[in-house]
Formats: structure tokens, sequence, C-alpha cells
């Protein structure tokens, strides 16, 4: 592990103009400096370097980061060996070994205690204790088994402020540890209070066997559904997959693996007997996952929901999986069906069969992209060829590759020659855009205030800590913006300076990194920072009333049917207490 420290030091030192000016000639435009995008091909130019910021972004592919992310993609480096580089241009030393080394493995070591020990108080509760007989009860209405509440150690987190603190802390647990697992969050007054409340608990292990984070579920519709463990020294979601301390045996024996979305897909799965199974942590495959799945098979099955966000998530899986010379398909399941409904209702025998007409890569991109491009024109054949050809580049064998090429041209009647013309444009580290922009972007989810928000705050740092004040984490429901804030507030507390190359450097979702240069160059300048801030927090607080409000008008609807006068008195008065509290958060 690379020091933080080191690595901002890096980056204070590094000009990221002078770093991509060595690769592709860069031209001034104004204050920023434009070029032909590396990563995609284009005429006009669209890839923008930002100077002042220290990042780019180009507005036709939609790739962005900082210059560790651009020596990635275009060096198609490692982490380490982009740090390595660039460190030692701009002579920084990276320590072998850290001074703070030993103070690093204590806290690690802290870490994975308290994580044993809110497994064990979660897991205990939902068996034993009295608050934990509704999520038992919840759990086996949606069929999990207690052998599979047993092995998997499933737990409930009472609907308590403290409860697990309480309990941590009285059994020797220093707050500090907890804090740093995530565990608990800190409140305004500077006490503390339980991250996880009322809520079925997954314990995440690694494939070791050691509990590094928590996945936690509501048991009814409000939201967020989930609540996840933020990122800490032991647990990145980009890097660890659900279940795979318990799959790695049967993947071997299978020689497949299966790669599900959430949770309760994976227990449907596994306690039918189909335990070559693995559920990603809400974020697309990464590099970091495949590579450690190819450690038990080469061979993935990826089953993802028929929606648009599933549809995106398993093409970049391919993508990255084709890359490390991976064989993949894809489970198409009916619409309106997950691999929990599915294996409910159909049986495990039936989703066996699903799996054995499995797509392949090559079928399932083709397919998806006919349904949006009309192969009667001209420019529908050419923006489905450029879309399946980077797919193909990354195909190792040259054998399946030609064959690809082969069918692609009899599929689109066109000249094969052609074809092979246009593969040898394409470049090595190409990633897939053109099909992102035809569905709704993870851009357009997070709106205008949050957008400011996140500009806001790394145009001016010292806004942070009013934001830090204005916004409870444990409350927001959109988890692009939670984290991406979780991580402004994390970098407030190690340095005085976060510049949008700083964020992104502590960003694992390759999406988000994406995302901040985007915020950036639409950010323009405003004339009152801090009153722009609180208007955006506002609009956030209203837009989060207003929905709290009509779900109440629906409770309150639904009780005057049914003439249950106490609910209704009790669900007037809730409403009430919120219409009071925004009028005066307003004033």
């Amino acid at each position: 592990m690379i020091p933080q420290t080191t690595l901002d030091e890096i980056l204070d030192r590094t000009d990221i103009v002078e770093i991509i000016s060595s690769y592709i000639p860069l031209k001034r435009a104004g204050r920023n400096f434009k070029a032909r995008c590396p990563f995609h091909n284009e005429k006009t130019p669209s890839f923008v370097v930002s100077p002042d910021k220290q990042i780019y972004h180009c507005f036709g592919c939609g790739m962005g980061g900082n210059a560790f992310n651009f020596l990635m993609k275009y060096e198609r480096l490692e982490f380490t060996e982009a740090a390595e580089l660039l460190a030692q241009k701009a002579g920084v030393e990276i320590p072998r070994k850290s001074t703070s080394f030993d103070s690093s493995q204590s806290e690690v070591t802290n870490i994975y205690s308290a994580n044993q020990t809110a497994s064990g108080f979660y897991h205990y509760g939902l068996l034993k204790m009295e608050y934990g007989k509704k999520a038992l009860q919840y759990l086996k209405q949606r069929g999990v088994k207690e052998e599979t509440v047993a092995e998997l150690k499933i737990g409930y987190a009472p609907n308590s402020w403290d409860a697990f603190l309480s309990h941590a802390t009285k059994n020797g647990t220093k707050r500090n540890a907890l804090e740093k697992a995530g565990l608990i969050l800190p409140g305004r007054d500077g006490t503390h209070y339980d991250r996880f409340r009322n809520r079925i608990v997954f314990p995440i292990f690694n494939a070791k066997g050691s509990v590094i984070g928590f996945g936690a579920r509501v048991l009814d519709k409000s939201l967020p559904k989930y609540v996840n463990s933020p990122e800490t020294k032991v647990f990145s979601k980009g890097r660890h997959l659900y279940g795979l301390n318990f799959a790695k045996d049967h993947i071997k024996q299978k020689d497949l693996v299966i790669i599900v979305e959430g949770y309760l897909d994976f227990l449907a799965l596994y306690q039918s007997d189909i335990k070559n199974v693995v559920a990603s942590l809400g974020t697309a495959l990464t590099i970091e996952h495949v590579r450690l799945l190819k450690r038990y098979s080469k061979n993935i099955a990826m089953v993802f929901d028929a929606d648009q966000a599933g549809e995106r998530a398993t093409l970049r899986g391919l993508d990255i999986a084709l890359t490390e010379g991976l064989s993949v398909k894809v489970v198409s399941l009916p619409k309106g069906h997950d691999p929990d409904t599915f294996v409910k209702e159909k049986g495990p025998e039936q989703f066996l069969q699903v799996e054995d007409r499995a797509k392949t890569l090559f079928d399932y991109k083709f397919d998806l992209l006919i349904s949006r491009f009309d192969l009667n024109t001209p420019e529908g054949k050419t923006k489905v060829t450029a879309e399946m050809l980077p797919t193909i580049a990354k195909v190792p064998n040259a054998i399946l590759k030609s064959e690809y090429i082969k069918r692609l041209a009899e599929n689109l009647k066109l000249n094969e020659t052609a074809l092979w013309t246009e593969l040898k444009k394409v470049k090595p580290d190409y990633s897939y855009t053109g099909l992102e922009s035809s569905f709704e972007s993870k851009q357009a989810n997070l709106d205008v205030a949050k957008q400011m928000i996140i500009g806001l705050l790394l145009e001016d740092n010292r806004l942070i800590a009013y934001a830090k004040s204005e916004l409870k984490i444990s409350e927001i429901e959109d988890e692009d913006f939670k984290v991406l804030l979780e991580a402004i507030f994390t970098l407030s507390k190690k340095t005085d300076s976060i510049s949008p190359g700083k964020l992104i450097a502590n960003l694992e979702d390759e999406s988000l990194c994406q995302i901040v240069p985007e915020i950036c160059t639409k950010m323009v300048g405003a004339s009152d920072r801090k009153k722009t801030l609180d208007d955006c927090i506002k609009a956030i607080e209203k837009t989060n009333m207003n929905r709290k409000l009509r779900e109440l008008q629906k409770e309150i609807s639904l009780a005057q049917n049914t003439k249950d006068e106490k609910t209704i008195s009790v669900l007037v008065n809730k409403y009430s207490i919120l219409v009071k509290k925004f009028q005066g958060r307003k004033t």
C-alpha cells in the first residue's frame, strides 16, 4: 500500500497537461487544453484537460479522471505502476517501509476484530432476541432457510440508535475501531450512533472467511433499501464479492462462476444447491473482481436484472472479463424476473436449463444493439459495428475473433474485409461508450442540486465543514451522492486541500471517477458560493420532504379506508411534525 500522503504529494507535484501532452498533442483553448480523444475515434476534438483542476474529461465518450487514471487507461497499467511512474517523474520517493506500518497493521487488526464482534451481535440478535423475531419471520417469508441463516451468519440490527455501540464498548471494543470499521457514525453533539438500525444484516467475508464489511436491508419498502459498509482499510466494494468464501470450492469443481446482483439472489441459488455463485455489491464488475475470480475459474455466467442498469453493468463486465482472457456467457431471465423470484417460481432445475441456453458475449451484445439501432439504415449498421468491433478486438483467441468478424459481416450484410480494416483502427484500451449514451446515463441520476454541491465543495474546501453539519450522510438515499460526499468528508480530515484529482484518487467506482470531471467542467462560478450551497441543500431537503409527505398521504388514505382512527391520528401527527420541521428549516 502506498500511503495516501505520498499519493497526494505525487498529484501535487504532477502537471497533468505535461503528462498527457507527452502522449497526445494538446492545443490551448482558453484556460484549458483540447485534443482528439485517445480513447475513441472522433473527428472533432472533445477531449479537454484542465490545468486548474488537474483533471481530464472527454465530452464525446465520457472518459475522465486524473493523471493516475490517464496512465492506467493509456498505458494499461495497474494503479501502483502508474503511481510509481508518476512518482519517478515528479521526484517523489515512495516509502518501501512506511513508518506507520505497525500502526496501520494494528488498525487493520482492530477493524477485523470490530467486524467480528458486530457479526456475532447481529446474528445472536436475529436468532435469540425477542426483537429479532420479526426479522426472522421476514426471512422465512422470503424463502430463506434456517440452515442458510446459520451458515452465512445472517443477522439483524435492532431498531435502536446505540444498541450495538453499547454492546461493543462494554465488551472492550474502542469507539475509534468501530468508527474506522464504519459500524458507528458521529453525531452533531460529539456522540456516536449505530450505522445499521432495524435492518437484516448480511456479513461480507473475504475469500479467507474473515468479516470485512456488511450489507443491510430494510424489512419494508422504505428507502434506501440497502445500506453498505463504507470503504475501509479492509473493505472495498470494487474488490470483493459476496459469497465467494462459501462458493470458491464449488466454482473450482464446476469450473464456472455464476454472478448475480443481490444478496437475496445469491441466497436463492445457494440454498437451491446452485453453490458456484457470487454476488456483486451494488457495483459493476471491476477488473479487481475479474482477477479475483480468475483464481478459481476462467468461465463466467453473468446474470443481471433485465433493466438498463443491469445491461450496462453486464456490458462493462463482458469487456473487462474478455481483456483478462475469460470465457463469458450471459444468462437472460424472462422479463420481470430476477434469480430470486425465478428460482422460487420455476425451481432450480428450470434455472439450470436457462443457464444452459446462456448467450455468448457476441449474441448478447448484438441482440441488444439491434433492439436499439435500425439495421435497415447505413447509420444503424455503422453504430452497431462501432460497438461490436471494440468487444471483438478484446477476444484473445485469433480463431474465435475471426469467427466473430465473419458472423458480424453476415448479420449486417457487410464486406468482411471492410470490417477487418475497421478492426485495425480500434485502440486496444477502448472502453465502450456509444451504447451507454442510448441509456439513461448515471450522471443523469445525480440531479443538478447534488452536482452543484459536489462541485462547490471541490471549488471551495472551506464549505466542507458547513456541508458536513447540514447534510446527514445516514439520511442520504442517493448512493452515488453519498459515496462522493463520504469521500470528500473523509479526505477533509486528512488534508487541507481537496482537488478533483485527489477525490478521484480516493474513489473505487470507475463510473464515479468519470462523473467528477464532468461535474467540474460544467461548474459556473457562483458569486455567493455559501448561499448557492445552502440553496442546493434546501432543494434536496424539499424534494425529500415532498416524497415523505406523499408517502404519508397514501398511508393516511389507506387508514381512512379501513377506518383505523388510531393509525390515522398517529399518521396525521407525523405529517404535521414534518411540515412544521420543514417550515422551520426554510426560515
